[in-house]
């Protein structure tokens, strides 16, 4: 991982070396010295501790034709000032590797360490006794899919919008799920209530680009989406697996593609199993108070005592006294 600098510890001139997010770019277009046209690339740059203007003279089609926003490059640059305001004069600017970024150096994170929650996760994993729902989940989280899980949000606005907001909001899922289990758990099948808790949202690690700072949604997310790509990762993953049930894969299956709960939420089908049930129930638990969370913590006690209108609860929400 390469060494972390901060746009926040730039110092006027000095040369200096810095990854950092590509947000906007726009080529502009001037006459040199000589009397022909040339180009200048115009930058906007930053990280988690703020954005800054930046600008390339030399090799400005070079690099604007290469350059995606919302990216993560190399930059290499000298620091000046223009109309009171630090910026960037860019000589160099290289690609890199997934490997040698770390997201939460330009993105919010999950309140708790992932390496934590990942340990609770998979201690979870332990407590499954159905010898093919254990060999499943080995199956499927293989290291390359276990640091993706670890990295991807639980969604891109509307819950757990963050980096390992995934796996936070899996554990949750897990939670409430295993009190229903304790309360209403005569017909509710544990095992596969738990497992299927667990992958309910692993096409989400396929659905966005885990590379991208806002979770951009992949092409094969927005042609298929999470719940049927992560019905054919089990249905992929159980048949390498030696004399796996029918049964218990197709309501597997079933309980990924219909977890949503209505056709209007995006479910495949509404739950027709008691466990598909549980699972739509424990989800949507998950998912409504981080909503109500996500507003509460962004409310300004000067603004009263209720919220501006969210959009996708489609209500405004009333915020009373609290410590």
């Amino acid at each position: 991982m390469l060494k972390k600098s901060f746009v926040s510890e730039l110092k006027l001139g000095t040369e200096v070396t810095i990854p950092l997010a590509l947000y906007e770019k726009r080529l502009s277009q001037y006459t040199g010295r000589d009397g022909r046209p040339a180009h200048g690339l115009m930058m906007t740059v930053g990280d988690k501790t703020g954005r800054m203007a930046a600008v390339a003279w030399d090799k400005a089609l070079d690099y604007h034709s290469f350059l995606v926003e919302d990216r993560i490059y190399l930059f290499t640059a000298r620091v000046n000032e223009y109309r009171g305001q630090l910026q960037l004069v860019v000589s160099d600017i290289q690609e890199m590797a997934p490997a040698q970024v770390d997201l939460t150096d330009y993105l919010p994170s999950a309140p708790f360490p992932r390496e934590v929650m990942w340990r609770r996760l998979k201690d979870v994993f332990e407590t499954i006794q159905q010898p093919h729902l254990r060999s499943l989940l080995a199956e499927i989280f293989d290291l390359p899919t276990q640091k993706k899980f670890m990295l991807a949000p639980g969604g891109r606005e509307v819950h757990h919008a963050y980096v390992g907001g995934l796996l936070e909001h899996t554990l949750e899922v897990v939670a409430y799920a295993e009190t229903m289990v304790a309360e209403q758990g005569a017909y509710l099948n544990r095992d596969l209530l738990i497992t299927a808790c667990i992958l309910h949202d692993i096409g989400k690690i396929e659905e966005y680009d885990l590379h991208s700072l806002s979770f951009q949604v992949t092409d094969k997310g927005k042609l298929l989406g999470h719940l049927q790509m992560g019905a054919q990762m089990v249905t992929t993953a159980a048949a390498r697996i030696p004399n796996f049930p029918a049964a218990l894969r197709l309501e597997l299956e079933h309980m990924l593609l219909s977890h949503h709960g209505l056709p209007e939420w995006g479910a495949v089908q509404q739950p027709k199993t008691i466990n598909a049930m549980a699972l739509h129930l424990a989800d949507l638990t998950s998912g409504r108070l981080a909503q109500f969370g996500r507003i509460l913590a962004a409310h300004a006690s000067a603004n009263g005592k209720w919220s501006s209108f969210d959009r996708f609860l489609g209500r405004s929400i009333f915020v009373s006294d609290r410590p």
